[in-house]
């Protein structure tokens, strides 16, 4: 084969091929970022414990988790919505104190229980009672003070009643328990030290909610769960009662702008963090479509409902990304080349074949003629024969398979040849 000759089909080929290639690679989605800021809550809680945990799974695959401290999940939407953090955690009920325009949820993680501790010495049958008490709502950027403001406000309890007090969790439970305190919500994990603490204590009890269907019918990012009576420490059986408790849900939030693998690898991460089951969570039942206030990534609803892609499901997450990527490319462009790899023999044969066949116009040109050509005629007719004769012999043999055309020009050109030595030979014969 003459890649020289046959470099004018591939050539041609490969260009357009890689001019495709070069769209599709702006097209298609650049590779994410491996570095991810993600906005926690305080050291030591739920949300910051939670968030190292992420970091130290996304590191296995090849991710950088810079975790962001702060006062809780007000703090956290600020952050997201002026582009400060990536991703982060949020509490339930939150939604209407900050901004949250281009936020969208990646589904719910785990309850967190409204745990509404006051002093034993104080009965508290419902939110109403505390109308002209000294009320722990949560220190301003957190979770816990939007939904308890909406809980209060809904039951009649104001800043122009009540004392609503703005403290750290820690310190709203030392005031709780010397007094200086009469209620205080919380809204953490069971897990939290100062949970287990606050029902430890001697001096103050946990409120257990009635009126559940009216509350989890206006607030829909509410479920009741129940905390079983010796759930916390059956020796001393603590709690000493079944107690119901709102709960709200913990959901991870991200930007609309992040990168989908991004979004993938949270979700493949929460997976992994809240399928198992706690004291009030069932075995796989999170990460979960349910119980978020804010638009689901389409992203995560496909995810959540179908798993993962195929690929992540067998390949490393990075490699699974990469050959993902690769594919949206390279499928496109073979799928183009396929159709050319058939033409291309073709191509080359034709444009084999006019190499021999473009001198069979000159033979038959001279056919046609040399019957009633006079002498001369004949005599030139068989020099340009010759010449085409000279012009064959130069040329480089063409494949095997137009050998055969290649030796019967050669053949006709003889015959032909013959007949004009004949014709212009009549001139010196005699009369």
């Amino acid at each position: 084969m003459e890649w020289k000759k046959f470099a004018f089909v591939i050539v041609p080929a490969l260009a357009l091929v890689l001019g495709v290639f070069a769209v599709l690679n702006r097209l298609v989605e650049p590779l994410p970022p491996r570095r991810i800021t993600f906005s926690a809550g305080r050291e030591h809680g739920a949300y910051h414990t939670f968030a190292k945990e992420y970091a130290r799974l996304a590191a296995a695959d090849g991710f950088t988790v810079d975790i962001l401290t702060g006062a809780g999940s007000v703090e956290t939407l600020r952050r997201l919505a002026n582009g400060q953090a990536m991703a982060g955690f949020v509490q339930g009920g939150t939604a209407e104190a900050a901004p949250t325009d281009g936020l969208l949820s990646l589904g719910s993680l785990y309850y967190e229980p409204v745990w509404l501790f006051h002093r034993k010495n104080q009965i508290l049958r419902g939110l109403t009672d505390l109308r002209g008490r000294r009320v722990q709502v949560g220190e301003e950027g957190s979770g816990v003070r939007p939904l308890a403001l909406r809980l209060l406000r809904d039951a009649g309890v104001t800043t122009q009643n009540s004392t609503l007090l703005a403290l750290t969790s820690d310190g709203a439970a030392a005031a709780l328990e010397t007094g200086r305190l009469d209620a205080a919500f919380f809204i953490m994990a069971p897990g939290v030290p100062l949970v287990r603490h606050l029902l430890l204590s001697q001096t103050v009890s946990l409120w257990s909610v009635r009126r559940t269907i009216a509350y989890t019918t206006r607030y829909r990012f509410l479920s009741t769960v129940t905390l079983g009576e010796g759930a916390v420490d059956l020796a001393t059986n603590i709690p000493d009662r079944d107690v119901l408790l709102l709960a709200a849900t913990a959901t991870l939030v991200v930007r609309e702008d992040v990168h989908p693998v991004i979004v993938r690898l949270l979700l493949k991460t929460a997976e992994a963090v809240h399928d198992r089951p706690g004291l009030f969570e069932a075995p796989n039942a999170f990460p979960s479509d349910a119980f978020v206030e804010l638009p689901l990534h389409e992203v995560a609803r496909r995810y959540l409902r179908k798993g993962p892609p195929f690929l992540e499901r067998f390949l490393p997450f990075w490699i699974a990304v990469t050959v993902e990527r690769w594919a949206l490319l390279l499928l496109p462009a073979v799928g183009l080349l396929l159709p050319l790899i058939r033409i291309l023999p073709s191509l080359y044969n034709s444009r084999m074949r006019r190499r021999v066949t473009r001198w069979y116009r000159a033979v038959h040109e001279v056919d046609h003629s040399i019957s009633r050509c006079t002498p001369d005629e004949a005599r030139a007719a068989a020099e340009r024969l010759r010449g085409v004769q000279a012009e064959i012999l130069k040329m480089s043999p063409p494949p095997q398979g137009l050998m055969g055309e290649l030796y019967d020009l050669k053949l006709h050109m003889e015959w032909l040849l013959a007949r004009a030595d004949a014709q212009a030979a009549k001139r010196h014969s005699p009369r």
